[in-house]
């Protein structure tokens, strides 16, 4: 391979290349800065000084000491300097002091992938080797960590434990409890590329750092912070929000910059093709180059046409993303970082820290989203006293080429806000649950949680998620294991692409993504190769996929529909009407386009059946009516392709107003949307609960369709183009769009054109104009339904035995007198009445008449042929309470119609499983469906629903009331057997006086009191009897 040239000359060279020339739009040079030392005060012990000086480094930058005297005093602490600049040493060395030491202090690195993790476990046990440490100070715990090895970490913890949020969050707070040794010594929390936890993942690792400092401050640990992170506009805020308390903040670097070349090039014909021509050319000039797309797709695509290209290139360059297995990445890595490479087509998923050797020259397809990323990506090249080179390639997108038209905004603004929402509601609710699972929450103990969550914690009680204990001082989480249902990233599914039937996994994909890029004709790119897929399970989430040789690749054609569900802000700037709120967004794949390699031009639209995916997210939306409407059709523009070419811009743009990628976004144009009453743009965040994007913007919407109308303006194509209002993620294949249209409907909502009627007033939102029952809400109510039909059985037979309790503080209600027993009925009188359907009757309601019932049978369920044959077992006794009277009766089975009729009476009807089975026994005899009949309220049913699993009686009377049952159901059977009918009644009287004293608890105190598996303590279960 030929030497390394001189980047000037090279420069002049590609200027002067026929093709390559003319693309050059724009050249900065930035100038090289020199480095700045500082002294380590204390001085480094003489062993740590020795292994850094044998790693290269001699003397500690200005940076490295302020960030390390921060960590060395306990103080939390934000490095900000830039890519490759040394701040790993901030935190390899105090903990490499203690452990020369002796002392005390462990160290929890925590990096967002584990490819960070691993890279910087090889250089911390190598700077410990060099410093004489013999055993090794660092381990690994993630995912890919054996069974046999996590247990030995455990059981003998490492002074470096190394793992990332998602194993901090499933993996070891869940049972933090085997880390007790670990967490008491706990000094440093390493919170590796900071800035990655922004957004809904921010808003989620947010909540995982305060779980992990909570457990870590009750076995009396007061670990410190120390974190690195990409420059931003606002590092101090983002940190204290994220971390909880301010961070010292270390920003001015003293690391030496060599000089850097900046090349932006607008492609004449196909971007990708420009991006081939460069990176042959740098390989070709001895230059280890790193390209990045954004897209996987891309990458792929790229790697394939560099193949057909340059065959010889195909194996010194290689394709990296997400979703290859564990084992194809580290070969990746290690290759790149040897030299074996020459060069990689990446996804952002290079854009972090790990070190991959050193490379010279930065290929950036497309902008990539924001002014931190595009520094990220180009801090990746530049090998020591090497200058570098990033070559930017427009795509024909808005972004980009408002970037060419505007060098500056691109080079000299400042990097984004990072933005971290610790406050989202659902995000809160969910970590709470499973902070209480860990341990109980104390109302005294966590003061701090409960005063910043105090109205979702109170909504958890609500709902039955958290519990009160019994004299309500602290919180239990109603399930042991919340943390399954919490993803921190993603939705948590994968979907794994199979190469045939029974064949290997050869990738993976996010499950939201695969109806997308992994459905049925799909051609799924894998390492440059190619793979049709033939099948896709989503239920079982796999696909199966074939190698193919085609001359084609296929994107997806999706339909979207929008559901406003709550509006959280409104305001009106002129003719410009726009809300933000809560949103359900649905969003199915209904074909695809098949695309030629060579000029991407469609030759064939394919229909598929898919399943919608819905997810709830947050965005922002406005207006556009009938003014707006008639006054394009006068101009002869067409509405619905106005709206959509202003939807495309706007997405477009925005990310020049926030911290994101278009990727990050979504948006629904509508000619009439029924909620709005009018047209409607929606543009929302494309991650389930959102991640404060659009409302974030919310207030400069009109800035920016200002800046969108200046694009529309600016741009000189007809009707719109791929830098204008065409989109490559256009779900309709970019129709219809009316560029004129846009660009009238932005300057008649901006007040820059009168309408040719009048204009039409604010719209009035009616959030009740659909049905806003999501799928998963139908299904629920389905199953709710279903549960009336589910084979009957008495709960309390197969509880475990009831632990004692002691006597509540609060007595239970009157103790009633004997009962009489009721004469028998004339058979003649056993016809059962002809009645309408009542409705189940909802807690909280105030019924007039009040019965409780209870019925022990004649025969078991084995005796008729199964559970599901109750109707067949016969009433041996029945025992109804008539509550305002204080008043029982007891029947036999030749009374049965009275006991019915007694019911029929009754405004609500109250059991214990009494549509489970009760009522299917008085089936038997009527026929009737008492359970639609007859206006009920079963406690066991409303126990399951709140509680997620069902509870016996006995187990509830005792918690509760402390006192237990008196025998149980197959007792009452030996009794019949033995015709002990008065011990049968006593039985049954005794079973309904606790289910009235039960009820009566609960309907004054608004809670019932359980002991949850495993638990001696009782807990409350909010009810509304």
């Amino acid at each position: 391979m030929a030497s390394a040239p001189d980047l000037e000359d090279l420069l002049v060279r590609l200027a002067e290349h026929p093709r390559l020339g003319p693309q050059t739009v724009y050249h900065r040079y930035l100038e090289a800065s020199p480095e700045a030392f500082g002294e380590v005060d204390p001085p480094l012990p003489a062993a740590l000084s020795a292994a850094l000086s044998g790693s290269g480094v001699d003397r500690l930058w200005s940076h490295q000491v302020e960030g390390l005297g921060a960590a060395r005093a306990g103080r939390d602490v934000l490095v900000t300097t830039p890519t490759a600049s040394g701040k790993s040493v901030i935190f390899q060395v105090p903990v490499l002091e203690r452990a020369l030491a002796g002392g005390p202090g462990r160290a929890l690195f925590l990096f967002p992938l584990k490819a960070l993790g691993q890279d910087q476990r090889g250089k911390i046990e190598a700077l410990a080797e060099r410093a004489g440490l013999t055993s090794p100070v660092a381990a690994i715990y993630d995912g890919d960590t054996p069974t046999a090895e996590r247990r030995k970490i455990r059981d003998d913890p490492p002074r470096v434990l190394i793992t990332n949020p998602d194993m901090l969050h499933l993996g070891i707070l869940p049972h933090w409890q085997s880390w007790v040794p670990f967490l008491r010594d706990l000094r440093w929390v390493v919170l590796d590329e900071l800035h990655t936890y922004r957004g809904l993942f921010g808003s989620h690792f947010h909540h995982v750092l305060q779980r992990l400092l909570r457990v870590a401050r009750l076995e009396g640990a007061q670990p410190a912070v120390i974190a690195s992170s990409a420059t931003a506009a606002n590092a101090a805020e983002f940190a204290a929000g994220l971390v909880g308390r301010p961070c010292t903040v270390v920003e001015t670097s003293g690391a030496p910059r060599q000089g850097r070349h900046l090349v932006l090039y607008r492609p004449e014909a196909s971007p990708y093709t420009t991006a081939l021509d460069l990176l042959t050319s740098f390989l070709d000039e001895g230059l280890k180059t790193i390209v990045f797309t954004k897209a996987r797709r891309i990458t792929e695509l790229l790697y394939s046409w560099l193949r057909r290209r340059r065959p010889e290139l195909g194996r010194r360059v290689v394709s990296y993303r997400a979703g290859f297995l564990p084992e194809e990445r580290r070969s990746i890595e290690q290759q790149l970082f040897d030299g074996t490479l020459d060069g990689v087509i990446s996804t952002s998923a290079l854009e972090m820290g790990i070190d991959i050797g050193g490379l010279d020259a930065c290929i950036l397809v497309g902008y990539p989203g924001s002014v931190m990323a595009t520094w990220q990506r180009s801090g990746r090249v530049g090998r020591a006293g090497r200058e570098s080179l990033t070559a930017l390639v427009a795509l024909p997108d808005a972004l980009d080429q408002y970037f060419l038209d505007h060098p500056g905004e691109l080079l000299d603004r400042p990097c984004e806000r990072l933005m971290v929402d610790p406050t989202n509601p659902a995000v809160a609710a969910a970590h709470l649950v499973c902070a209480a699972a860990e341990k109980a929450l104390r109302r005294d103990g966590d003061a701090e949680l409960f005063a910043r969550h105090g109205a979702a914690i109170e909504a958890l009680v609500a709902e039955g998620e958290l519990l009160e204990s019994a004299d309500g001082r602290e919180l239990f989480a109603r399930r042991r294991r919340p943390h399954r249902d919490v993803t921190l990233r993603g939705s948590g599914r994968t979907c794994r692409i199979r190469r045939g039937v029974s064949g290997p996994v050869i990738g993976t994909l996010d499950g939201p993504r695969a109806p997308r890029e992994a459905h049925p004709g799909a051609i799924y790119l894998h390492q440059g190769r190619q793979f049709l897929v033939s099948e896709l399970d989503l239920e079982a989430g796999e696909a199966v996929a074939e190698a193919v040789d085609v001359d084609y690749f296929t994107t997806p054609l999706t339909e979207k529909e929008t559901m406003v569900l709550e509006v959280l802000d409104q305001r009106s700037e002129g003719p410009l009407h726009a809300w933000t709120g809560r949103l359900r967004v649905k969003e199915r794949t209904v074909g695809y386009e098949r695309k030629q390699m060579q000029n991407q031009q469609v030759e064939g639209r394919y229909p598929l059946e898919l399943p919608a995916m819905e997810f709830e997210t947050v965005g922002l939306w406005w207006s556009a009516g009938r003014d707006i409407d008639e006054t394009l059709q006068h101009h002869g523009e067409q509405f619905m392709g106005s709206l959509h070419a202003a939807e495309h811009a706007a997405l477009a743009l925005l990310p020049t107003f926030a911290l994101c990628d278009r990727g990050d976004l979504g948006g629904i144009s509508i000619p009439y949307h029924p909620q709005v009453g009018t047209g409607a743009v929606f543009l929302y965040d494309g991650h389930a609960g959102g991640a404060g994007i659009t409302t974030g913007i919310f207030d400069q919407l009109a800035g920016l369709l200002e800046r969108v109308l200046q694009l529309l303006d600016a741009c000189p194509c007809e009707s719109g183009c791929p830098s204008c209002i065409q989109s490559p993620k256009c779900g309709n294949g970019n129709r219809p769009l009316d560029k004129a249209g846009a660009a009238r409907l932005l300057r008649l909502l901006l007040a820059r054109e009168e309408p040719v009627v009048a204009a039409a007033p604010v719209p009035e939102m009616d959030l009740d104009a659909v049905d806003r029952t999501s799928e998963a809400e139908r299904r629920a109510a389905a199953e709710a339904e279903a549960v009336a039909d589910e084979a009957p059985s008495r709960v309390e037979e197969t509880m475990a035995e009831p632990i004692e309790t002691e006597e509540p503080d609060v007595a239970p209600d009157p103790v009633a007198g004997r009962p009489k027993r009721r004469p028998p009925r004339r058979k003649s009188e056993t016809t059962a009445a002809k009645t309408e359907p009542r409705p189940s009757r909802r807690a909280g309601e105030g019924p007039t008449t009040t019965v409780l019932f209870d019925l022990e049978t004649l025969r078991s369920a084995d005796e008729v042929g199964g559970w599901h044959k109750a109707h067949r077992m016969g009433v041996a006794v029945g025992v109804v309470c008539f509550l305002e009277e204080n008043r029982f009766e007891i029947y036999e089975e030749a009374q049965v119609m009275d006991l019915v009729e007694a019911l029929r009476g009754a405004d609500l009807v109250i059991g214990f499983n009494s549509k489970g089975f009760d009522y299917k026994v008085l089936n038997g005899y009527t026929g009737e469906d008492y359970s639609r009949t007859l206006p009920s309220l079963d406690l066991l049913e409303d126990v399951h629903r709140r509680l997620g699993h069902r509870l016996g009686l006995d187990h509830l009377a005792s918690a509760t009331l402390g006192v237990g049952k008196t025998a149980d159901g197959l007792q009452s059977l030996e009794w019949v057997r033995q015709g002990r009918l008065d011990l049968v009644r006593d039985y049954c009287l005794k079973d309904v006086e606790i289910l009235r004293d039960l009820y009566l608890f609960g309907r004054r105190e608004g809670y019932v009191l359980y002991r949850p598996r495993g638990s001696r303590e009782a807990v409350r279960l909010a009810v509304d009897w």
